[in-house]
């Protein structure tokens, strides 16, 4: 993946991390409250937004769960640092089961009642699998892409 589709990869998730978090940044400039209701809306399609799992601070709160929060905030690390270093293209897929692992147990535990959730563990697990499983979304879009540019036009 050339460098300038990296960075627009980036600034998406950028964009998309922004919003989520646009109800803590409204007391910094009145420009995000135009970013809240259609943000709230596109992430109501992949978060349940359970109120008592939204991290919260000063009266605000994220428009996803804490383990939605972390994956995304995660994927926006992990885009960071791949804009440096490049990994290597041929992972084996027990990495990312590996980095599965914490947030299966974790909702596991808490749906058995095992104990009561944590927004901080739920954090923690979503930062894990956002990373790892940028890893291989990148992998994936350039192992696409190459497929796309090889392909034969149709007449």
């Amino acid at each position: 993946m050339s460098k300038g589709k990296q960075i627009l990869l980036t600034l998406l998730i950028l964009i998309w991390t922004i919003g989520i978090f646009s109800e803590f940044l409204m007391s910094v400039s009145n420009i995000f409250s135009l970013a809240v209701l259609p943000f709230n809306a596109m992430s109501s399609l992949v978060c349940h937004q359970d109120h008592a799992k939204l991290i919260e601070f000063d009266g605000a709160h994220s428009l996803v769960c804490a383990r939605c929060a972390g994956i995304y905030l995660g994927a926006l690390f992990a885009s960071f640092l791949l804009l440096f270093r490049q990994p290597k293209t041929n992972l084996d897929y027990k990495f990312l089961l590996a980095a599965s692992v914490p947030m299966i147990l974790d909702v596991f535990l808490y749906t058995i009642g095992i104990y009561s959730y944590s927004k901080i563990i739920a954090f923690a697990t979503g930062i894990l699998l956002g990373s790892i499983g940028f890893l291989y979304l990148k992998i994936g879009l350039e192992n696409y892409y190459v497929e796309l540019k090889n392909r034969p036009l149709l007449n």
